[in-house]
C-alpha cells in the first residue's frame, strides 16, 4: 500500500486546508480595514485649515516683543 493515501487522510487535509484559507481571508480584510481612514479626507483639509486661520490670527493679535 505505497503511496496510497487514504479517504480520511484526503479530508483531513482538505479540511485544514479550508480552514486556513478562511484564515487569510480573515486576516486580509482585518488589515484592509485597518488601513482605511476612520475620518473622511475632507475633515483632515478642514481641521488642517482651520488650524492654519488660527495660527495667522493669532500672529496678528499678538503683542508686539519689543513693546516699549
Amino acid at each position: 500500500m505505497d503511496g496510497v493515501i487514504s479517504t480520511e487522510a484526503l479530508e483531513q487535509r482538505r479540511a485544514e486546508m479550508l480552514r486556513e484559507a478562511e484564515l487569510n481571508y480573515l486576516e486580509q480584510a482585518l488589515q484592509a480595514n485597518r488601513k482605511r481612514p476612520t475620518t473622511p479626507r475632507w475633515a483632515s483639509i478642514v481641521a488642517w485649515e482651520l488650524a492654519r486661520a488660527i495660527g495667522i490670527l493669532r500672529k496678528f493679535f499678538r503683542k508686539p516683543k519689543n513693546a516699549d
